[in-house]
């Protein structure tokens, strides 16, 4: 089938629609030749090379050097460091080639109208950006051919950084300004994690706390990290690879975050982003491409980050820890998954295990009441409506234990009368008669009511329960008053 020529398409078009070909789709430059007239572009995730050549080609050279790229089509794979299962020759105002008896894996086509660009440098991300402003051609040339891997990443169209990104300051706007996250009990309800939650049957905590942010510092943090190291992995991994490092490393964090920490609130993007940085660690290792202005580059970003980090109050490292160690390990899998599946597999099984381990000592934990800490806290702090409302909270939600009940006594004896706290206190001890807390209290109560005979009761409970030295003084206080 032979090809009609219509028009001439000026050499900047071209240098502008490969310039946004690189920018919105899945290619990058590969290689060109000396005098910039032959650019090779390569999609590593499809395997597919497109070869832009805008010198003059007859008939009899162009099927000339379709057999060139036959001969040596081992070691172009060679080169690229996969394989291709594509290969396309884009002749730029030319005419009359043939793509009879060709490979079923090489196709020509030409270029020699706008609808021709569109058709071959089209992509969907480009139209919905609209219309670009223009150019120097030297300007568009420079950035095709610029060989920087960071600098490529950074020029790309991202969509899935763009999306994680977007979803985070969604959600930040909406439980700021509606839900007044700045209260700490708010932040755990709308998704923040904690070891209390997580053992009492909140497992998706370990999720929505990844879009959760404390405050616009650290959402702005998080946010300018994301923007960098997610671009960088969204470059050079496939957009499953992307999301599987992002969402299972941020997973591994918060688990074991929840090991080591069960006391802390977890929330932030960071332990993903750290998953980000330890599949770029895992690139360096595997890919063999060491460039040194890549490295370079990379090491002083995730430096910086790690400073940064160090530097900031109320940093999880736990979390950051095993993001980076769950990011490491996953796209390590990838990796090693083309080189040996066996392996593969056992690096799938190792990893089930351990998140079981983790699982298990998680559970195996003592629980930090979350909530009665902040209610107390409140109290202590005179935030008594604060107080109460975490006591109620937790009531309604089936969370409270004696202690909870102690603060709800004490908040009754503060704002209303220590009858009414007594009450409370021994309303619950009915519930948890062997309670060394209520007991203790109820002591402490009597006592200040001049009710030794009753005091000397509750503290003998207590000190059954557990001989702490504090009980057995208060127990002669009181028997030295009867």
């Amino acid at each position: 089938m032979a090809y009609r020529y219509e028009t001439m398409i000026e050499q900047k078009k071209i240098w502008k629609a490969i310039y946004e070909y690189t920018k919105y789709s899945d290619f990058e430059y590969f290689t060109h030749s000396e005098a910039e007239d032959d650019i090779w572009l390569i999609n590593r995730k499809k395997g597919f090379i497109k070869r832009v050549i805008m010198k003059k080609e007859t008939a009899q050279s162009t099927l000339f050097m379709v057999q060139k790229i036959m001969d040596h089509f081992n070691d172009i794979e060679d080169t690229a460091g996969q394989t291709i299962n594509k290969f396309e020759i884009i002749l730029v105002n030319q005419t009359n080639h043939f793509q009879d008896n060709m490979p079923n894996n090489i196709f020509i086509e030409q270029c020699n109208d706008k609808d021709d660009i569109k058709r071959l440098f089209g992509h969907p991300y480009r139209m919905l950006t609209g219309k670009s402003k223009d150019k120097a051609m030297n300007t568009y040339k420079r950035s095709v051919l610029n060989g920087n891997m960071i600098e490529n990443a950074i020029r790309k169209f991202s969509p899935l950084t763009y999306l994680m990104m977007l979803l985070n300051v969604i959600i930040f706007i909406f439980t700021s300004i509606w839900q007044h996250t700045h209260k700490v009990e708010l932040i755990i309800d709308k998704g923040g994690l904690t070891h209390f939650n997580f053992v009492h049957g909140d497992y998706y905590r370990i999720f929505t706390s990844i879009f959760i942010h404390f405050d616009l510092q650290h959402l702005l943090y998080n946010m300018m990290s994301l923007f960098i190291f997610g671009k960088l992995v969204e470059y050079l991994y496939k957009r499953w690879q992307y999301l599987c490092i992002y969402f299972i490393g941020g997973i591994i964090g918060n688990l074991i975050s929840l090991t080591f920490d069960n006391v802390s609130i977890s929330v932030g993007a960071s332990g993903a982003i750290c998953a980000l940085i330890g599949a770029l660690m895992s690139y360096l290792v595997f890919s063999g491409k060491f460039e040194k202005k890549f490295l370079v580059q990379t090491f002083i970003g995730i430096l910086i980050f790690l400073i940064a980090s160090a530097i900031f109050e109320n940093v999880n490292h736990y979390a950051h820890f095993g993001g980076l160690f769950g990011g490491l390990f996953i796209a390590s899998m990838f990796f090693i998954y083309r080189f040996n599946k066996k392996y593969f597999y056992y690096m799938a099984l190792g990893l089930i295990v351990i998140l079981g381990l983790l699982v298990i000592n998680i559970f195996s934990e003592r629980e930090h009441h979350i909530y009665n800490e902040y209610a107390k806290q409140y109290l202590l702090e005179g935030k008594d409506s604060e107080s109460i409302d975490i006591i109620r909270k937790t009531i309604d939600k089936g969370y409270q234990n004696d202690e909870t009940y102690v603060i709800y006594g004490l908040w009754k004896t503060k704002d209303e009368s220590l009858s009414n706290g007594l009450l409370v206190w021994l309303d619950a001890l009915k519930k948890y008669p062997d309670s060394e807390q209520l007991n203790f209290q109820l002591a402490l109560a009597y006592r200040a009511m001049d009710d030794y005979q009753k005091a000397e009761k509750y503290i003998d409970r207590t000190i059954a329960i557990n001989e702490k030295e504090d009980y057995i003084k208060l127990k002669k206080e009181i028997q030295e008053f009867r």
